[in-house]
């Protein structure tokens, strides 16, 4: 037991630390570009830190334990809504771009029900996987084209770029990628010995310990960006972090080997999830010009939601 509790702890300090030194790379990349905030946030930052979910799942399916792998993946998407994003407003109310409300906000949720209507039927095949990643493309392609009419992609408007050379800033992403393998292993090896421990199924374990564990680099991100007044990139990592996980992830790991969807999954999961994206309009929506704000009552909500959903859990 001291073994398990040890190696999930080191596997989430090593997620953590590795999702963090690849966000830092990936960041100063993107500034070579002089991309926009918002626009490093949904895309760059967001992939990065849910790098640790893609990598955790990824292992979980091959080494046949595919419950704890979605598991990850659902109660990831449940904790960014409900934690991280509740948390870092109750510490300071967020201010939310008319882009996340409008494209970004409406292609989570189009995601999210299309996975759950995939999933309903108890599996997801690769033909679904397939579908998945290409909606993942298709919502990419249009952000990238929404970031070159609006000119983001002119230059860095700081005139500081980087002093790393590009093999450096390579290195960096390669070493941290590395650091992200290592903690997923340790994670995973884990939480499938705290579940034989504890007498509980996979599936919890993996909606819970493990998918708070790979959570972390969101809620760090998440904070670094209140931090330091981005707003765009605290919440664009959210719910770029959880477009990437519905579409990217579940699609790989469904395309790797077909994913078994059990009678929870399909009537608490993935309706749990389906809220949990769909409470984030009317918590951010505002009528003064398209321009939303998450204020600390309603982080405070946020938090109570994910309190309810583990006493269900725990029932």
């Amino acid at each position: 037991m001291v073994l398990t509790l040890l190696a999930i702890c080191t596997g989430i300090v090593t997620l953590a630390f590795g999702a963090d030194r690849f966000v830092a790379a990936a960041v100063l990349l993107a500034r070579r570009l002089g991309v926009s905030p918002l626009f490093v946030g949904l895309t760059i930052v967001s992939v990065g830190t849910s790098f640790p979910e893609l990598l955790v799942t990824t292992t979980a399916v091959l080494s046949d334990h595919s419950a704890m792998g979605l598991g990850n993946v659902v109660g990831s998407n449940i904790a960014n809504v409900f934690l991280v994003l509740g948390l870092s407003s109750l510490l300071q109310p967020l201010k939310v771009e008319p882009d996340v409300i409008g494209r970004d906000y409406t292609a989570l949720l189009l995601a999210t029900v299309i996975a759950w209507l995939m999933a309903s039927n108890g599996v997801l095949g690769r033909l679904e996987g397939v579908v998945l990643l290409a909606g993942l493309i298709v919502y990419y392609g249009i952000t990238l084209k929404s970031a070159g009419a609006r000119g983001d992609w002119q230059g860095n408007k700081d005139g500081h770029l980087p002093t790393h050379s590009l093999s450096y800033l390579a290195l960096r992403l390669v070493v941290s990628l590395a650091l992200l393998l290592v903690g997923s292993r340790l994670l995973i090896w884990g939480g499938v010995g705290l579940a034989q421990a504890m007498g509980v199924s996979e599936l919890v374990i993996g909606l819970t310990v493990i998918a708070l564990g790979t959570s972390l680099p969101e809620l760090a991100t998440t904070l670094t960006g209140i931090i330091k007044r981005q707003d765009a990139i605290a919440v664009g990592n959210v719910v770029g972090s959880n477009m990437f996980n519905t579409l990217a992830i579940l699609g790989t790991i469904s395309v790797l080997s077909p994913l078994p969807i059990t009678s929870e999954n399909s009537s608490r999961d993935f309706p749990m999830m389906l809220l949990a994206s769909m409470v984030l309009w009317p918590i951010s929506w505002s009528r003064r010009r398209g321009r939303g704000r998450v204020n600390r009552f309603e982080g405070g909500m946020l938090l109570g939601m994910y309190g309810v959903y583990l006493y269900l859990l725990a029932g």
